[in-house]
C-alpha cells in the first residue's frame, strides 16, 4: 500500500512504506543481541541470537549503505525449525552515534533495500539525527515468492480479479508453508531486527500496508516503540467491509465531486461512474483505476472530463489508462504477488471469516451477499465490485490456513503518533484513517489538502508537511 521514489504502488494497493526508528551502536559489523523480554521469544540453544551477519557495503546504487543478512525463523512458533535469510540495508554512520530511522515498504510485495538511496534523499532533513535502516520483509527482494500466474495477470495492482487458475497454482506452489507469511510473523521479524541492531526501542514510519505492519508491531510490542508515523492509513483490523471496499465507495462520492468542485467543472462524475460501472460490468477495474490515479496523478484533474467523455461515447482516455494498467509487468524482485497474496489472505477478516473457512462455505457467504448488500452500499459501483475485486477473489480461491495470532490490545499504544492523510486518496482513504485516529491515544492527524496517496514520496509537491514530519520526529511529536 505506498510509493517509493521510482515506484508507483502501495497495500490494497501495492505502495507501501514504513519507517522505524531507534538507538543503535554499531551496526556496521556483524552482532549478537541478547533477548531482553516483553514479547521476545527466548533464545534458542540451537539457533543464535538474532545479528547481522556478512556485512558489506551495498551495491554501487545503494552507495552510503552496509548491506547484512538477517536469519529469522520460517516460522516463529517453531525457532529451531528452518529460516529465512532477509536483507538488510544499514546507513554508514562512522560514529555510530545516531538513532535508526527504520523505513518499510509496503504492497505487501514491495521489497526495502533496493530503495534505500532514494529514501535517504526524500528523508535527507531527519537522517542529521537519525540512521536509516531498510529490510526486505519476508517473500520480497531476495526472498521473493514467484507465483508466475498471479505476477502476470496482477503486476502491481490489488483489485483487478485474477483467474481461480492462478490463485490455486500459487496457494499450491507455497504449499503448507503458505502460513508463514502473515503480518504477525514479518512483526517477529522486525523485533528481530531490533535486537540484532541493539537498540531499545523503534520510531516507526509507514505508508500504506507499511502502516499496517508498523501499528500491528507497536501493539505487540508497545515498549519497544517511541515514535509512529502513518502515512496512507491502513486500520490495523482489516475488516470484511475492508476487503470488498465499502469504505472505497464511499471515498469515491466524496471525492470526485471536491475535485469537480476544484476544477469548477459542471459534470457528475459520480453519475457518470455509476453509468459507466452497469454498462460496463468492470467495476473493480474501475476502482483500480482511481485508485492508482491518486498515487499517478493525486490532483484527479483529468477524472472528470474523462469518465463523461467515456459515457458520451468517447472512452479512449479511459481504455488507455485499463490497458496500460493490465499490461504492466513487474519483476518478482521489484513486488511478489505471491506475498501479496499470502500476507493478505491470512491477515484479512474476509466476509466468511477466517482463513481457515471451507473454501464451499466461502461461496455460500458471497453468494449471499450478493443479494444482501443494497444500493446504497455499493454506489457509484455494484455489487460485484464489492464481492469480485481482487482482494476478495485471491483469497476465495486461496488453501486453507491456520489463522495467525491477533494482538491482545485492540488500541493502538500510548505512543506519539502522526498520521498523514491526503484527502485525494482513494486507496487509503480517510474513513480508514478516521477509525484509527479514534483509537490512537496520542495521535495527531495531518491533513493534506489535494494529496493522494503515499505522501511523503510527493512531499515536494506539498510544501510543509515533509517539515511537519521531521519536526515531529526530532522533537519527540
Amino acid at each position: 500500500m505506498a510509493t517509493v521514489r521510482g515506484s508507483r504502488r502501495t497495500m490494497g494497493i501495492p505502495l507501501g512504506l514504513a519507517l522505524t526508528s531507534a538507538l543503535l551502536a554499531g551496526c556496521t559489523t556483524d552482532q549478537t543481541t541478547e533477548p531482553d523480554g516483553d514479547n521476545t521469544p527466548a533464545a534458542s540453544s540451537q539457533r543464535p541470537a538474532p545479528a547481522l551477519r556478512g556485512t558489506r557495503s551495498c551495491e554501487p546504487a545503494q552507495a552510503g549503505f552496509s548491506c547484512s543478512t538477517l536469519t529469522v525463523p520460517l516460522d516463529h512458533a517453531d525457532p529451531n525449525g528452518p529460516g529465512l535469510d532477509l536483507h538488510v540495508a544499514v546507513q554508514d554512520d562512522p560514529a555510530g552515534a545516531r538513532p535508526v530511522l527504520l523505513f518499510l515498504t509496503g504492497g505487501p510485495g514491495q521489497p526495502g533495500v533496493s530503495y534505500a538511496a532514494d529514501t535517504s534523499h526524500m528523508m535527507a532533513p531527519v537522517l542529521t539525527h537519525y540512521r536509516l535502516v531498510m529490510i526486505d520483509q519476508r517473500g520480497t527482494g531476495g526472498t521473493a515468492l514467484n507465483c508466475p500466474g498471479l505476477q502476470q495477470q496482477m503486476a502491481e495492482t490489488d483489485l483487478i480479479p485474477p483467474t481461480r487458475a492462478a490463485v490455486e497454482e500459487c496457494s499450491s506452489i507455497l504449499g503448507e508453508n503458505r502460513g508463514n507469511y502473515s503480518t504477525a510473523q514479518t512483526v517477529q521479524d522486525l523485533d528481530w531486527l531490533r535486537r540484532a541492531l541493539g537498540v531499545k526501542t523503534l520510531a516507526i514510519d509507514g505508508i500504506s500496508y507499511g502502516t499496517y505492519v508498523a501499528e500491528n508491531y507497536a501493539m505487540t510490542f508497545p515498549h519497544h516503540v517511541d515514535h509512529l508515523v502513518l502515512d496512507s492509513v491502513v486500520p490495523h483490523v482489516f475488516t470484511p467491509a475492508g476487503s470488498m471496499q465499502l469504505a472505497s465507495f464511499r471515498a469515491v462520492r466524496r471525492v470526485l465531486p471536491m475535485v469537480c468542485r476544484e476544477q469548477a467543472c459542471t459534470t457528475n462524475p459520480v453519475a457518470d461512474l455509476a453509468w459507466l460501472v452497469r454498462q460496463r460490468g468492470d467495476g473493480p477495474e474501475l476502482l483500480d483505476l482511481l485508485a492508482i490515479a491518486s498515487i499517478i496523478q493525486p490532483d484527479l484533474s483529468f477524472v472528470p472530463a474523462m469518465l463523461h467523455q467515456a459515457r458520451l461515447g468517447d472512452d479512449r482516455q479511459l481504455e488507455g489508462w485499463l490497458q496500460g494498467i493490465a499490461s504492466d509487468v513487474v519483476p518478482i524482485d521489484q513486488f511478489s504477488q505471491g506475498l501479496h497474496a499470502a500476507a493478505l489472505c491470512a491477515d484479512q477478516n474476509e466476509p466468511w471469516g477466517d482463513p481457515d473457512t471451507p473454501l464451499a462455505a466461502r461461496e455460500a457467504t458471497l453468494d449471499r451477499l450478493d443479494g444482501q448488500l443494497t444500493a446504497a452500499q455499493t454506489y457509484p459501483f455494484d455489487t460485484h465490485t464489492a464481492t469480485g475485486n481482487g482482494f476478495v477473489e485471491v483469497c476465495r480461491w486461496w488453501g486453507i490456513i491456520k489463522p495467525p495470532p491477533e494482538p491482545d490490545q485492540r488500541d493502538l499504544p500510548p505512543v506519539p503518533t502522526l498520521f498523514l492523510i491526503g484527502d485525494h486518496d482513494l486507496c487509503t482513504p480517510l474513513e480508514w484513517a478516521h477509525h484509527e485516529v479514534d483509537r490512537s491515544p496520542d495521535g495527531q492527524m495531518l491533513l493534506v489538502k489535494g494529496a493522494g496517496h503515499s505522501i511523503q514520496p510527493r512531499g515536494e509537491e506539498f510544501p510543509g508537511t515533509m517539515e511537519e514530519v521531521f519536526s515531529f520526529l526530532r522533537n519527540g511529536g
